[in-house]
Formats: structure tokens, C-alpha cells, sequence
């Protein structure tokens, strides 16, 4: 499983819009999930700021009961002087530090809707539109991620994802 790809996933902006209803919430996240059922071998870590709220069984309920085994954990909390700013990039951190623990070199991608919060053209970075959460043309565009991904790192173990998806 150590180069099995890792999918840091955010909730606000991402698994529903970033300003929404309480019905709303959640939303997108049946969408995720059809992607990464075609690509059983990718795990979910929580990079979302829920996870300083919330322990993560509570995290996993959001999931379909099929897929919340694949919820394998939540990057660690920022340990920072909060009367200081923010340092630059800090989720990518907190996934580049998860994944030194945990898996490294393992292949990984973020689903944020925050663009500062990672590196400048970070290609790690799935980038959502907040106002919307996840698109079908995001479902697209992960699915191709992680098709590229799996053919990169087959030689390594991983199997090779499953075909496009017409049902999306």
C-alpha cells in the first residue's frame, strides 16, 4: 500500500459549496466517491479544518457506509501561534507532513478550494470553484489524475484504474 495514491480531501468548497445551506452540505460528495470507486486503490485523508472540530469516525459518517473504510485518517492539526498569521501554504504542509509519517512516496492529490493555502502552481492541487464544490468537470479531471497516476505507478504495485466514466 506505500504507493497507493492518497486523495488530502477539503470539505468547505469542495464536498458542497463553501456558502451553503444546511441541506447543502455534503452535496458533492457522492460525485468523489463515484471517482474514486473507480480507483479502489486511493485512500482519503481529511486536510478540511473540520477535523480540528471533529474526531475522525465523526468525519466518516459524511461517507457512503460502503466507502468510509477508505477514510484512513486526517492530516495533523496546525500547530502554530495563532496570534501570528497564517504561514504561506500551510495545507500543503500539513499533507506533505502527513505523508512523511505515513506513506511516504507514496503519489498524492489535494481536492481544495483554497489555491493559497498550496505552492504556486502546485500540481498536486485539484483546485475547485468554492462557490460551486466539486464539478463534473473536477469528477473529469480527478479521474484522469488518477488514471495517469495508477499507469505511473503500476511497476510499483498498484493496479491499473478501471475505464472513463460515462456514467458520471
Amino acid at each position: 500500500m506505500l504507493n497507493s495514491p492518497v486523495i488530502f480531501l477539503d470539505f468547505d468548497g469542495v464536498t458542497h459549496p463553501r456558502l451553503c445551506s444546511p441541506e447543502e452540505l455534503f452535496s458533492c460528495l457522492p460525485r468523489i466517491e463515484v471517482v474514486l470507486q473507480r480507483h479502489p486503490k486511493a485512500d482519503v485523508v481529511i486536510s478540511s479544518s473540520w477535523r480540528e472540530c471533529h474526531q475522525l469516525h465523526d468525519l466518516r459518517q459524511h461517507f457512503d457506509a460502503g466507502f468510509r473504510h477508505r477514510v484512513v485518517a486526517c492530516t495533523p492539526a496546525p500547530k502554530f501561534d495563532h496570534r501570528e498569521p497564517t504561514p504561506p501554504h500551510v495545507r500543503e504542509f500539513e499533507c506533505l507532513t502527513w505523508l512523511e509519517g505515513n506513506r511516504p512516496n507514496s503519489p498524492w492529490l489535494a481536492i481544495d478550494d483554497a489555491k493559497s493555502l498550496f505552492t504556486c502552481n502546485c500540481s498536486n492541487l485539484l483546485l475547485t470553484n468554492g462557490s460551486i464544490g466539486f464539478s463534473e468537470s473536477d469528477a473529469l479531471e480527478l479521474h484522469a489524475r488518477l488514471v495517469s497516476i495508477t499507469a505511473q505507478t503500476t511497476a510499483t504495485g498498484c493496479t491499473n484504474a478501471r475505464g472513463p466514466l460515462e456514467d458520471l
